[in-house]
């Protein structure tokens, strides 16, 4: 018996001494007035893009063609006719309606392609490296960023369609 209560008394006193009280804790938050510096971001190392040779030229620029008009039609908050960009069963289906609705609700657009590129080709599915920027000329909260990703693209009836993207990178700039 006086083994057990020495173990639980142990245990207490660990228990008590290992307890800060509010005072000693550790705040996460800034109170008014105080900002917190984060520290620096690493650099991730670029992802290197490999390029398929030998991808006929009036097919690449078919595809992006598809892919500039998903954006016009974007800019232009123009639903029906982002959608006929979108294959009919793109996984991200759901989540790009709700996003449009989203952001055609809160803000106007702007977007820049500043980079485009067929990076891969088969007979039925194609992959399409890009580079964009957009900005919000209208709404508040939605900093200009650039993001790059590689759009993957199938065929639904014969027409090229985005299948879903995979994002790469999207930084906010200035």
């Amino acid at each position: 018996m006086k083994s057990v209560l020495i173990i639980l008394s142990l245990i207490i006193v660990f228990i008590l001494s290992s307890c800060k009280s509010e005072e000693e804790k550790t705040e996460t938050t800034p109170r008014q007035g105080e900002t917190y510096v984060l520290p620096p971001q690493q650099e991730k190392p670029q992802q290197t893009i490999q390029k398929q040779e030998n991808i006929d030229p009036k097919i690449a620029a078919e595809i992006i063609g598809v892919v500039k008009e998903n954006i016009a039609a974007t800019q232009a908050e123009d639903k029906e006719r982002v959608l006929k960009t979108i294959h009919k069963d793109c996984p991200q289906l759901r989540s790009t309606i709700q996003g449009m609705d989203y952001v055609f609700a809160n803000f106007d657009m702007v977007f820049d392609l500043e980079k485009i590129e067929v990076i891969e080709l088969s007979r039925e599915d194609a992959k399409v490296y890009y580079m964009q920027t957009t900005r919000a000329i209208r709404g508040q909260g939605y900093p200009p960023t650039r993001a790059t990703g590689i759009h993957i693209m199938k065929k639904e009836n014969g027409k090229w369609k985005i299948f879903k993207t995979e994002y790469l990178s999207n930084e906010q700039i200035m």
